[in-house]
């Protein structure tokens, strides 16, 4: 009779430890959907070989349309890393070198894409310090004269005809202001320059190349970029509640066009923290440090108050906003996605999951699933 009463109550132990988990991380996905602005959330973690899903609020307002993880977001920049990933394996296959001129790869000359003889090499088009624009073409006086509300439909307007060679004739006009290699800063226009080199020396669309590295070996089946999309999308939201444009632009995919699900990213999460891919493993170095930040290639790389190595990257779009953040020593990782994008979503997000992770790494040893 004892043996009974106590396998009752280790039972019960094991089984409170389970809810009292859950019931954690349903509080804090509940505190964020009650966000006026807030409209739905998705939550995956991989923790040490297993993953969660969690999802709050719904897919579209006006319907109670709950989140699933096969509910698909745009990820925006989180997209970047995909690129970087196949910028690592380049490398790896010898068909460019890290310290590659960019100009090796583009048809015209370029004197302008150097500062005082100090060239941007492919090294700084992944770590964010090319000195590149954010956008070509570069015309912020347009901007200066839309209202705010109106910024990204003029965007999406001027984008959706822009073509490559637009592109390329534009990057002509550009001028550095500093010498490559030193100050990491977010440049759409690198990523876009970057996945052109690499479709040159593969000899195939960006698209491609995504799905026979990454989306296809990892059977990610719901993740392609947003032009190619054929199943529902949730809607995505500004802070006003309005309904947002997808981020449809042909010639900017490589800058945050795919679209994914909490199911796929748990498998790209699982692919990352699985440092033994060599490819995985050269895009997590450190390539150029600041007080203010430390990059890989694309990846955030930063360290915990507790000493534990940490990769991570936002994503954002005009509807959606997006977090991914590994520890590949812990084996843990966490996506968050979310269908409405503000100032301060991003934020958000970062604090939810830095609550979620923390109580993930006090409770490791007692949780059961």
């Amino acid at each position: 009779m004892k043996v009974i009463i106590l396998c009752l109550l280790l039972l019960l132990i094991r089984v409170g430890t389970a809810f009292t988990q859950d019931d954690y991380i349903q509080r804090l996905g509940t505190e964020f959907i009650k966000s006026p602005e807030a409209v739905g959330l998705s939550i995956g973690v991989f923790n040490n070989g297993k993953e969660e899903h969690y999802n709050f609020g719904t897919t579209k307002r006006g319907i109670n349309l709950s989140p699933t993880p096969t509910t698909l977001y745009e990820i925006g920049s989180i997209t970047k890393t995909f690129i970087s990933t196949l910028l690592a394996n380049a490398v790896l296959e010898k068909r460019l070198s890290l310290n590659d001129d960019i100009r090796k790869y583009l048809a015209d000359q370029y004197p302008n894409l150097a500062y005082q003889g100090q060239a941007i090499k492919v090294i700084h088009l992944a770590n964010l310090t090319s000195e590149l624009p954010n956008w070509l073409p570069d015309k912020p006086e347009v901007f200066a004269k839309v209202a705010p509300d109106s910024i990204p439909y003029v965007l999406l307007k001027i984008q959706e005809s822009y073509t490559q060679k637009d592109f390329l004739r534009d990057l002509h006009s550009v001028q550095l202001n500093a010498a490559p290699g030193t100050n990491p800063r977010h440049s759409n226009v690198a990523a876009q320059l970057l996945a052109l080199i690499l479709e040159q020396v593969y000899r195939q669309p960006i698209e491609k190349l995504v799905e026979q590295y990454i989306t296809q070996p990892l059977e990610m089946d719901y993740t392609t970029f947003i032009t190619n999309q054929t199943r529902p999308m949730a809607s995505g939201y500004d802070a006003k509640g309005r309904l947002m444009p997808y981020i449809t632009m042909q010639n900017s995919q490589a800058v945050g066009g795919l679209t994914s699900t909490t199911s796929d990213m748990i498998k790209y999460l699982e692919f990352q923290i699985n440092e033994s891919n060599e490819a995985v493993k050269l895009s997590h170095q450190k390539t150029v440090e600041t007080p203010q930040d430390v990059v890989g290639l694309n990846w955030h790389v930063t360290k915990t108050a507790t000493g534990d190595r940490q990769l991570w990257h936002t994503g954002g779009t005009f509807g959606f906003s997006s977090y991914i953040v590994f520890y590949p020593d812990q084996k843990l990782g966490v996506i968050l996605m979310a269908n409405e994008s503000d100032g301060t979503t991003q934020n958000k997000l970062v604090k939810l999951s830095r609550q979620l992770i923390e109580h993930l790494k006090t409770n490791k040893s007692l949780y059961v699933k």
